[in-house]
Formats: structure tokens, C-alpha cells, sequence
């Protein structure tokens, strides 16, 4: 099979699709909407909400269930078709959010649509306004209590903490799964979740093979992503891991990698 054959492509957005400004260049957009165009299915996979993901989509004109929350929550822009949907263990999330809250560690709790944390502080201001993302302040240790559907789970510190958190959550391994560890943050999600999986339940919803779809990302929780796809591609700017696992490697974001290997590998250009 060729790769003209690809009847599916999967992006991440952040460090993949947008540029250090958070937009997705004209030249990607132009490039995206040709293979569109020819019939080529087009979906963004992000650890943003959705909410955060949608105006890039609508930009693009996708129509198709979209990839959020790393994977954990797969749902058409409207909400009326879910694909996937698996929420974090919440009395299991209690126990491991007041450990940390313990400790005074930045926690941020996302439900579908809405970002929850302890405090209203200038990071979290920050994020909700550059990543579109609404947000309450619960109180100092009172994520505890919280009792609604959450879907990932990210927390911040200084690398000592940071390792010692990684640690402390050896006692729930059997509920969450760190889908991405830097040495100042955890991304936690429900133990089944990832961006692969997620794109295997898109895959068999359209009757779309594997091997018939292009992957694109940039940070070790595309992994499983790239290796599930029949072309998995990471972009210039990638971890090494990614590119060590990655079919190709394309150009980096600020050089419009994704509509560079979108011409050399579907359009032939």
C-alpha cells in the first residue's frame, strides 16, 4: 500500500500543528483543506478540552468526532456523537488529590469543558486566557471534594517534588496511568487512556484500517499515536523518543512541518 492510500489524518496541536503563537499557519491550513477536499478525514488529538480545541477545528472545517483530554474523551464539536469516554476513578482521585494538595503541590483537574483548581492564581489566569479555557477556583484543598466526572489530572513543581510525586503515585498505579513525565510536571489519565487508543476507537467507528492513517506529533504522549498508525511522523521539533519511534521526521512547527509532510507523503508534491 501507498502512502496515497491514507484515508485518515490524526493531529496533536500544541509544538505539531500551531506555531509559537498558538494559530496553525495559512500555508497548513491551505494544505489541510486540499487533502479534505479529496476525501482524506481530518481529526485533532490534543490534551486540551474540547472547548480549547474547537476553534482550531472549525477553522479547518473538520467535521469529524475530535481526540481530547489525551485521548480519554472522543466526541463530535457538538457533543451528540461519543466515542470514548472514560473519566478518571473519583473516589480514587480523592485520595490521591488530598495527598498532594498535602503537600502544596499545582494541580489542575479538568472535566470535560471546564478546568478546576485550588486557587485563582496568575498561572492559571494566564492559561485560561492564552488556551481559551474556563476554570473555577474550588479553595485551598478542596479538589478533595469535587464530585464530577474528571478526565486528566496535571501537576506542577520544582524536578525534587516532581520526582517525589511520580513516586507517591505508585500507590494508585493500578487506576491512573502518567501519560507524560517532564521534570516539572505529570499528566495523569484513567489507566486504559491514550491518544492511541483513542484514534483506534475513531478508526473502527469509520471503518478506517490502522494502516490507513497518518499520525503527527511532538511530545512523548503522541507516542502511542504514532505507533498505532500506519505512517506515524513526528515533527522536527519532537523528543528524541518520538522521532526514535516516528516513521519520518518532518519540519518543525514554525516551518509548517505538518503541511510539509502532508505534500510529500499524501499529495506527492
Amino acid at each position: 500500500m501507498g502512502y496515497s492510500d491514507i484515508r485518515l489524518v490524526a493531529l496533536d496541536l500544541d509544538g505539531t500543528l500551531l506555531n509559537k503563537d498558538k494559530q496553525i499557519h495559512e500555508h497548513d491550513v491551505k494544505i489541510i483543506k486540499e487533502i479534505m477536499s479529496r476525501g482524506v478525514m481530518v481529526t485533532l488529538a490534543s490534551a486540551r478540552p474540547l472547548c480549547s480545541m474547537l476553534p482550531y477545528a472549525q477553522q479547518l472545517g473538520i467535521e469529524i468526532p475530535l481526540i481530547s483530554l489525551s485521548g480519554s474523551y472522543v466526541s463530535d464539536m457538538q457533543e451528540t456523537e461519543i466515542l470514548v469516554e472514560r473519566p478518571i476513578n473519583l473516589a480514587v482521585f480523592k485520595e490521591m488529590a488530598m495527598a498532594f494538595e498535602e503537600k502544596d503541590y499545582y494541580i489542575k483537574a479538568y472535566s470535560k469543558n471546564r478546568l478546576f483548581v485550588q486557587e485563582d492564581d496568575e498561572v492559571t489566569q494566564r492559561y485560561s486566557k492564552v488556551f481559551k479555557v474556563p476554570y473555577t477556583a474550588v479553595g485551598k484543598k478542596q479538589l478533595r471534594d469535587l464530585n464530577i466526572s474528571l478526565f486528566r489530572l496535571a501537576i506542577f513543581d520544582e524536578p525534587s517534588r516532581i520526582e517525589e510525586a511520580r513516586e507517591t503515585l505508585g500507590n494508585w498505579s493500578n487506576y491512573f496511568k502518567v501519560i507524560r513525565d517532564t521534570d516539572r510536571g505529570l499528566e495523569i489519565v484513567e489507566r486504559t487512556v491514550s491518544k492511541g487508543t483513542a484514534l483506534k476507537s475513531l478508526c473502527q467507528n469509520f471503518n478506517i484500517p490502522l494502516e490507513q492513517v497518518m499520525a503527527i506529533g511532538n511530545e512523548g504522549s503522541d507516542l502511542a499515536m504514532i505507533q498505532s498508525a500506519g505512517l506515524g511522523i513526528a515533527m522536527g521539533n519532537a523528543c528524541e523518543e518520538l522521532k526514535e519511534h516516528a516513521v519520518y521526521v518532518t519540519k518543525e512547527n514554525t516551518q509548517c512541518g505538518v503541511g510539509f509532510a502532508i505534500q510529500q507523503y499524501i499529495l506527492n508534491k
